[in-house]
């Protein structure tokens, strides 16, 4: 029998667009003041679907266990035990609430389970808990989870959103209102939101960690990189995501700023539309990936941080990562023969949708530079963040940016996004080998039974050419010299541990 112990870290910031804020919070020890990259869309986790959100999550709201970051598993709310691969027993910790007083106890938790699995509510957490069976309150503050099928990264899926519970009496209370004001369990609870200006949380006395050393977090979306690090040098924001790879050396080499720098979780990549023409067609699709030289991204945008992408399982996750995996080379001579093989003699006219970031507009100049050498006629449009998983939903594009924060399994960065209706398949990929392998991955009784599902899916993928992956990014953040902080590899930050020097 497995029993997990201890204690746990957790608490995000988000990422959203604006200008130069007022630098009235400098100074102030009491008050972080955080430029991130754009607004998140929603603050509610079970609707939550969007890159946008990571920052402020986990201040927001508490998961039942955590990951740590060296992508092990320990309790949050809960801790857990595992009988049998189908049984998983949660023991919740005693007299916590969520920040509006309501008792966090087994019967909460199973309402968060319910919220997320009814079909009504369109949750993407659906997909993750797919492989759930049942959740059976078996105490005041004990419930079961049981699975219809083994899922190995179950713990894992449930130290993010899918694990994030929010208190059924303010659903209820709030209706629609809930997604913008949020109550959860998390160290910080929401006080305003300003879309597109601030996010403003306050510390929960109630944490169950003890109360966060900063009183106040102030999320200031920037969509402009420069805007940022100006921002940061001044000291109106004392932390930031997404440092531009083209400034780490000479921020690390000023006194007053802290930069840190790991190997990330998650993917730069771009979703075809397999729905529609010219991509419905894969050996237009693969006639553009041949076209396409992923080190050339990550040199030019990049600065040679980070790694080149070829699939969805980066390095950092080693155990199911092929260094070798490398399906296409850039050649634009045979880019375009296999353009008149799929029968298109004339340039083909292709739409990039990307956000309006300095480095996405570069990505997507160097796609539209190399593809058109190989027979496309490339055009770039531009779009504001928070609009970017309303277009992928909708699939109101041709080749659409999908970066994704990444998961601490594999499953996570794959499973949702290509098997037949997942919910972050936006390129409309439809594979029936691909769908079986992954969900065979989840099931596998060893990690190299899943390595080796992983890696024939990856090949299958690259063939079918579904989705055109460019990097695996590093996670680069900095801060004022004053500020102590803990990075984790998702990029996201967890803030409750956070203090003022």
């Amino acid at each position: 029998m497995k029993h997990l112990m201890g204690g746990a870290m957790a608490a995000l910031l988000a990422l959203a667009p604006m200008a130069l804020a007022t630098p009235a919070a400098a100074q102030d020890k009491k008050t972080l003041s955080v430029g991130i990259v754009s607004d998140p869309v929603t603050l509610d986790p079970a609707q939550m679907a969007s890159f946008f959100e990571i920052s402020v999550q986990y201040n927001i709201h508490e998961p039942l266990v955590h990951m740590t970051p060296d992508l092990k598993i320990e309790p949050g709310l809960a801790s857990v035990e595992t009988p049998d691969p189908l049984t998983y027993k949660f023991t919740l910790k005693p007299q916590l609430t969520f920040h509006d007083g309501t008792p966090i106890d087994a019967a909460a938790a199973k309402a968060n389970f319910d919220r997320m699995l009814d079909p009504a509510a369109a949750s993407p957490r659906r997909s993750e808990l797919s492989p759930v069976d049942s959740v059976e309150v078996t105490g005041p503050l004990t419930f079961t989870v049981k699975l219809k099928t083994p899922y190995a990264p179950f713990l894992q899926v449930l130290a993010n959103r899918a694990g994030m519970l929010v208190s059924p009496t303010a659903v209820k209370a709030m209706g629609a209102d809930f997604a913008a004001k949020a109550v959860g369990a998390g160290p910080y609870r929401v006080v305003s939101w300003a879309k597109n200006s601030e996010l403003v949380l306050e510390r929960f006395p109630g944490y169950w960690r003890g109360q966060p050393a900063i009183e106040k977090i102030v999320f200031r979306p920037m969509a402009d990189e420069t805007v940022r690090v100006t921002n940061l040098r001044s000291g109106t924001v004392q932390l930031v995501d997404a440092v531009p790879a083209q400034t780490v050396g000479q921020l690390t080499r000023e006194a007053s700023l802290t930069v840190k720098q790991a190997n990330g979780l998650g993917f730069n990549a771009f979703s075809f539309n397999t729905t529609k023409p010219p991509f419905n067609d894969p050996k237009v699709r693969k006639a553009f990936a041949m076209a396409i030289d992923p080190a050339t991204i990550l040199k030019a945008v990049y600065f040679g941080t980070g790694a080149p992408a070829y699939g969805a399982i980066p390095p950092s996750m080693a155990w199911a990562y092929d260094k070798s995996f490398a399906p296409y080379k850039a050649d634009p001579q045979a880019a375009k023969k296999a353009l008149a093989d799929a029968g298109q003699t004339s340039p083909v006219p292709v739409v990039i949708t990307v956000t309006n970031s300095p480095v996405q507009v570069r990505t997507a100049e160097i796609l539209q530079a190399q593809a058109n050498q190989a027979g496309f006629k490339v055009e770039v449009k531009q779009i504001d963040a928070t609009s970017l998983i309303t277009v992928l939903r909708q699939k109101d594009f041709d080749l659409c940016m999908s970066p994704w924060s990444g998961r601490s399994d594999p499953d996570g960065n794959m499973y949702n996004y290509f098997t037949k209706g997942g919910p972050n398949n936006f390129a409309g990929y439809e594979s029936d080998k691909v769908t079986d392998l992954l969900v065979k991955a989840r099931s596998a009784a060893t990690q190299d039974e899943r390595a080796k599902l992983y890696r024939e899916a990856e090949t299958q993928i690259a063939a079918d050419a579904p989705m055109l992956f460019l990097t695996f990014p590093a996670t680069i953040q900095a801060s004022a010299a004053s500020l102590d902080w803990l990075q984790y590899p998702d990029g996201a930050f967890r803030l409750q541990f956070a203090r003022f020097k």
